[in-house]
Parts: C-alpha cells; structure tokens; sequence
C-alpha cells in the first residue's frame, strides 16, 4: 500500500528530502540511489527534475511514449497453484511495433482441456526454458514500458505472482487495460478479442497464443487512441482515462440506453 502510494505521488513530484524518508521506510537497508535505482529496475521510469523526483509519464506525450502489449498463456487461472506456459509480447512505439518477445515455458502439467484451447501440447513445452529462465528475460523486455493488455488485471496480477514466486522481484511498470480503453472509445457489441478483431475487420491471428493475442491487442489500442478525448495528451492523462471497471458500460449499451430515456 506504501508502495502504491508512493507511485501516486510521484505522478505528481517528490522533492528529495521526503523521497529519502519514504524509500528509508520502504527500504531500510538500502542507500537512497540504490533504492531509486531498485524501483528503475522495478519498471518504474522514475526521472530527476530540479532536486524533484518525478514519473516521465508526467511529462511524455503518450503518442511518443513506449507500450509493451503483452498476453500469457497459462496451465491454470490461480497464480498460486499453476503457471505460465507462454508469453507473448510486442513494443509499440509512434504506432509502431519496435519488438517482440515470444516464449513458451516448460512445464509437464498442462491440462487437456488447455491443450485443446491454446493449441500447446506438452511435447512443445518439454525443451522450453523455465518459467524463471523466461520471466527473467521478459523483465529485461519490458523495461520501463507501459505495460498493456486485455483485461491486464489478470495478466499483469499473474506475472507479477510468478515474479514474486521466482524471487525476480516485482512488476511496477505502469499499466494500460485496453478492456476498459476499448469500452470508452469504441462502439462494438462484444469486447473479447474475438469479437473485436471480427466487429473491427483486424487482421486475424491464432487465438489463444500468446504473441497472436498480443498483436490484436496492440491494433485494438491503436484504435482506441484515434479515438481519445482531444484533452488526453500526456502519457498519465490517459492511464487515468483507461481506468475503470472491466464491467464497465460499453459505447453501445450506453446509446441504447440514451434512446430509451
């Protein structure tokens, strides 16, 4: 929670002084610089502005900032009891796919049902790396990225539970959920990615693989920044504008209900 509340404001700025005192809190056994440089490797684009310590996405323009999309396959939906069995990621950057990250990650449990849905099969996984070897690998991908996904509850919770699990730290980088950016911004019936890549005539890829996935996602977001309120300019104006509840009300309910009153 002191954590959270920190990164709420920095958002904001964070004069030295008390920035030494919170992270002494935070990390008693850590020399202050170590400590920013800890929360760098965390995922957080922490800068340095006139003795004020600050996020950059206080002060980038979203249109050049950097967003990681990223989609994982998994042997079981509790983070507690399963793991990843793939993840797949791109980097976006001026509407452009800058790089991409694609692993499969073994594992000798991967139920049939999974197999059926995704595709992977345990004679795929048997010669992957581990789990540890891979979220390592994706640390070192990601950066300090915006982190995106749809309905990234789910993915950046999980990934953040193997995190911790393998002893790699945490996952700070700020996030984007194009679920709920997609519901403010987009008219369509249905919000899965199926339906989505079907409503809006995208490119179709392999559902339920992780790199396939992610590339829609990447489109889904494109799309919905063409469409952003003209107010939303930095990078923080839209994290706050893509929050919301992922049961929110969609473009479409919304102008039924509209008509009716």
């Amino acid at each position: 929670m002191k954590l959270q509340q920190l990164i709420e404001r920095l958002k904001k700025g964070i004069k030295r002084s008390v920035l030494k005192k919170k992270l002494f809190e935070l990390y008693p056994d850590l020399d202050f610089d170590i400590a920013v440089e800890f929360l760098k490797a965390q995922g957080l684009p922490i800068i340095e502005k006139n003795n004020i310590f600050y996020l950059s996405t206080s002060f980038n323009n979203f249109q050049d900032e950097t967003f990681c999309i990223v989609d994982i396959e998994t042997n079981g939906s509790k983070p507690e009891n399963s793991q990843i069995i793939e993840i797949g990621a791109i980097k976006i950057k001026n509407g452009e796919i800058i790089d991409t990250f694609n692993e499969l990650v073994k594992t000798d449990d991967i139920p049939e049902f999974i197999q059926e849905i995704t595709g992977i099969t345990k004679e795929m996984l048997k010669n992957a790396k581990s789990q540890k070897e891979v979220l390592k690998k994706f640390k070192e991908f990601i950066g300090d990225a915006i982190f995106v996904a749809h309905d990234s509850y789910f993915d950046f919770n999980y990934i953040k539970s193997q995190l911790q699990k393998e002893g790699l730290g945490e996952l700070l980088n700020l996030e984007i959920c194009t679920l709920t950016l997609s519901k403010k911004t987009i008219e369509a019936t249905r919000y899965g990615l199926k339906y989505l890549t079907e409503e809006l005539n995208l490119p179709k890829e392999q559902l339920h693989r992780a790199l396939g996935d992610a590339k829609t996602t990447g489109r889904i977001m494109l799309i919905g920044f063409e469409k952003l309120p003209k107010n939303i300019k930095k990078t923080n104006d839209l994290i706050e504008f893509a929050k919301g509840s992922r049961t929110i009300k969609n473009k479409v309910l919304k102008k039924q209900k509209k008509k009716k009153h």
